[in-house]
């Protein structure tokens, strides 16, 4: 890799090693505080058009205002080199500063129709300004593409007319091709990210018939997508077209990965996420959604049989509380059960959670240590204080059997209680005894010399075991270093 570091921030070096066909430079970097003008993007098209470079695979060079005709000719010079039907190319493409806008953008796509894409595999256009005209020509542009996997569209605020005006120049391009060819847009993607975007609910639906095809294409995606909607105020009725996603009846969930934080979806889009059948959907976020403990019941009632196949959740910054945490790991095994959740009669598939600034309580913390199925367990930032790791510090005794990762930090626990709690952890009561704890992070509680010496103790029980830790502050208040 090569980052585009020199005198007087000139690409002239790099661009020579691209020019001399340099066998180790095969990504190329160019960060914005470097000078990349039209000049040097001619002069880059140009030994890839020319086949002069047979090694470059990536170009990074975000944050550069770059003319449209230069980014025409770009365009083109990839198509060039993707027609020459060789087994090199340039497949991962970030370009652009965010004043770039429609007329950049179609330029660009403009050069690149005439391959679909050419090899492109990886494309981020975040944070272009990117309106609706440019979104046409990216659907027409992509939408055939029998090589891109990753398209990143975040940050521009081109809202529901966008999203329209993507699926319309879909359908021109499938309008170009015979039935045959034609099928489900987008055939090969695999990550599509529309965070902050400005797309509500209709939007959403939508996006939903682009990425499910007509209903008469029966032709199914070869993989599922990871797609992101983070930020964007799809609301409780943008749930439904999730569920559409989610939920096909013949192959399952169209997604794989979930992101759909500060979506605004509150209760009323939960309980409609629960319904159905979400067979093939592995990782959700629905962080910061104004989630309260009604929503997380609804939840907890589905994840037995709607989540079959969900490994991550993440339910982060909602209020759920004692009794929405309760609800949620009720319905997860927990060290008692069997993992067969056919014979538990509950969810054992969900092995990472993240509950941080869920207001959890001890109460619900307890109830997350008791699970039987977690390996990574998140409770950050709950302040459930000294007497909430008084009140875990039992269910850690001699580590935990299944949970490798717990965040116990941001809980505001006094030392004297951190102190407890590390002792308990160490309280091996006999050699056989296991334990899968491998990282234990409680930064963000009080931390001197008795807890360092808790610390030393528990490393002489378990030396594998990785704490992350504030720095020692001593009785007077001055951290260690501050006294050396």
């Amino acid at each position: 890799m090569a980052w585009g570091s020199g005198a007087f921030n000139s690409c002239d070096k790099l661009l020579e090693r691209v020019e001399k066909n340099d066998p180790t430079l095969k990504e190329l970097v160019i960060l914005p505080m470097k000078t990349f003008g039209a000049k040097d993007l001619d002069r880059l098209s140009h030994a890839i058009e020319t086949g002069m470079n047979t090694h470059l695979v990536s170009i990074s060079a975000s944050g550069h205002p770059l003319p449209p005709n230069s980014l025409k000719a770009f365009g083109n010079a990839l198509s060039i080199q993707a027609s020459k039907q060789q087994k090199y190319g340039i497949t991962s493409l970030a370009i652009g500063s965010k004043d770039m806008g429609d007329e950049g953008t179609i330029a660009l796509c403009q050069g690149l129709a005439l391959s679909n894409g050419a090899l492109l595999q990886h494309l981020d256009l975040g944070w272009k300004e990117i309106g609706k005209d440019g979104l046409y020509e990216i659907g027409t542009t992509f939408a055939h593409s029998k090589c891109l996997r990753e398209l990143d569209l975040s940050r521009n605020d081109f809202g529901n007319d966008g999203i329209v005006q993507l699926s319309k120049g879909a359908a021109a391009a499938a309008a170009e091709h015979d039935d045959d060819a034609a099928g489900v847009a987008f055939p090969a993607l695999e990550q599509l990210i529309l965070s902050e975007c400005n797309i509500d609910s209709t939007g959403m639906d939508v996006l939903a018939k682009i990425l499910l095809g007509q209903e008469k294409d029966k032709r199914q995606r070869s993989k599922r997508i990871h797609l992101a909607i983070g930020s964007n105020p799809i609301g409780s009725a943008g749930c439904h077209s999730l569920v559409q996603l989610l939920s096909c009846v013949d192959h399952g969930s169209v997604i794989s990965h979930l992101q759909a934080a500060q979506c605004s979806i509150g209760n009323g889009g939960v309980e409609i996420l629960s319904q159905g059948f979400h067979r093939g959907l592995e990782i959700m976020d629905i962080s910061d959604n104004g989630i309260t403990t009604d929503g997380a019941k609804k939840l907890a009632a589905s994840l037995i049989q709607s989540w079959p196949d969900l490994v991550e959740m993440k339910i982060a910054k909602n209020e759920i509380g004692s009794d929405g945490v309760s609800a949620i790991l009720g319905s997860l095994i927990t060290r008692g059960d069997t993992n067969d959740s056919t014979e538990s009669g509950k969810n054992s598939s969900l092995q990472n959670l993240d509950l941080s600034y869920t207001n959890c309580g001890a109460e619900g913390a307890k109830a997350a240590l008791r699970s039987g199925g977690l390996h990574t367990l998140r409770l950050f930032g709950n302040t459930i204080g000294s007497d909430g790791f008084d009140a875990i510090a039992p269910l850690l005794r001699g580590g935990h059997p299944n949970i490798e990762n717990l965040d116990l930090g941001g809980n505001n626990a006094e030392e004297d209680s951190v102190v407890r709690l590390l002792d308990s952890i160490a309280d091996k009561k006999d050699a056989s005894a296991h334990s899968r704890l491998a990282v234990l992070e409680i930064g963000g509680n009080k931390f001197g010399d008795k807890a360092m010496e808790a610390l030393t103790r528990l490393q002489s029980v378990w030396p594998d075991l990785d704490v992350a830790h504030d720095k020692p502050v001593g009785e007077s208040g001055w951290k260690e270093e501050d006294q050396d």
